[in-house]
């Protein structure tokens, strides 16, 4: 059996103080080992020490395993909980696995292997779930920074085009014969793609197109867009454009915009 390189911090808990004593003697090479008689003591050591597994014995002159991890539950909820017992009470038993407040039973007296079998695997189970609460920690941390972004983009991007956009209109108003209105509606046609362009990836970081839908690229029609553009520089040249596409070319909409 592999065991980790720094000690699993067991917590025991029993009111009988020869069961403790066994327990350490027999687990103490392995284990990094707390005990406790009374619930109160159990509920100190989990306040004061990070335990990645804790054992109880089910039949306590004041409680039950079954009752005792159920309070600490909420407090804990990380540690693994395993049961102890030396009596057949499978309803509480199967009724506690259940409701998620054990891990695992271990009938008492209870075999070695199979006890540190289940500790390994409750300390297994430890590192799967703090793998996965630090993952989700890293997502939240992501998504708010993304929401950040979006805020920024949508905000410190878009106004000043729009302002350029405002300008824009203003000026061509003041001058409505001008020549420069041709130099006007090059620099509104390129603000405006770029608008879009920004429109669009605030959209796919929110995640409002939750599924790719692939459409067909339209060759032509980016020509056209471009010959437009270049026409407003200057009018007089003459493209002259053929398109040949026997297959037919898809990709993502947002990438394909992008041009």
């Amino acid at each position: 059996m592999n065991f980790p390189d720094s000690k699993v911090r067991v917590l025991y808990i029993d009111d009988e103080a020869n069961n403790l004593l066994a327990f350490q003697a027999g687990f103490r090479r392995f284990y990094d080992i707390y005990t406790a008689e009374t619930v109160a003591d159990g509920m100190n050591i989990l306040n004061e020490q990070d335990i990645q597994v804790i054992i109880a014995d089910q039949r306590m002159h004041k409680t039950t395993g079954v009752e005792f991890f159920n309070i600490i539950r909420r407090a804990h909820p990380d540690p693994v909980r395993i049961l102890l017992t030396g009596y057949t009470d499978l309803d509480a038993v199967i009724d506690a696995i259940n409701k998620g407040e054990i891990f695992r039973f271990i009938k008492k007296p209870w075999d070695e292997q199979e006890l540190k079998m289940a500790i390994q695997n409750g300390y297994e189970l430890y590192l799967t779930r703090k793998q996965l609460k630090d993952k989700v920690a890293e997502l939240e941390k992501a998504n708010d920074e993304l929401n950040r972004f979006v805020y920024s983009t949508s905000h410190d991007l878009r106004s000043p085009l729009a302002n350029i956009i405002g300008i824009l209109n203003l000026a061509k108003m003041q001058q409505p014969e001008s020549a420069q209105n041709e130099y006007f509606a090059m620099i509104e046609s390129c603000v405006n793609k770029m608008d879009a362009f920004i429109h669009k990836t605030i959209e796919y970081y929110k995640g409002i197109r939750l599924d790719d839908i692939h459409e067909t690229v339209d060759f032509m029609k980016m020509f056209t867009d471009s010959i437009e553009l270049c026409n407003m520089q200057n009018p007089l040249i003459v493209f002259d454009v053929h398109v040949e596409q026997p297959v037919p070319l898809r990709c993502v909409p947002f990438i394909g915009d992008t041009e």
